[in-house]
């Protein structure tokens, strides 16, 4: 986001195959453009599948999720603002390397709170436990 002026941020991500964050909200658009595998993106009540090439917007604090559904999906992540970036930052601060996520669930949910991203549904904690 530094070198935009805070106007937008650009992440390439490689997802394994599976659910990823549960359904959540944050108060900046996002949009993804897949370059390899698909993936489901869930914006409220809608199921888009995504395959190389295709994108989707997520207004911002529109419920949303994401599901690679191939072995591995490859793709862009753009955020309107730096809050991905400084979320990821400060969940790589946070979170101790190489710990299960069952050990790690009640920080990414403080981490998250503090990053005015808010959980919709069960809680990661419920999902986990």
């Amino acid at each position: 986001a530094a070198d935009t002026g805070d106007q937008y941020e650009l992440f390439e991500v490689e997802a394994p195959q599976g659910p990823g964050v549960p359904p959540h909200r944050h108060p900046w658009a996002e949009a993804y453009y897949v370059l390899d595998g698909t993936m489901d993106v869930r914006v409220g009540a809608r199921v888009v599948q995504l395959v190389p090439g295709a994108s989707i917007t997520v207004p911002p604090n529109a419920i949303h999720s994401i599901e690679a559904t191939s072995p591995i999906a490859r793709f862009l992540a753009f955020s309107q603002t730096p809050g991905t970036g400084r979320l990821f930052q400060d969940l790589d601060d946070t979170i101790p390397a190489g710990e299960p996520d069952d050990a790690t669930i009640a920080l990414i949910v403080e981490v998250a709170t503090r990053n005015d991203v808010t959980f919709v549904g069960p809680s990661p904690e419920t999902i986990h436990s």
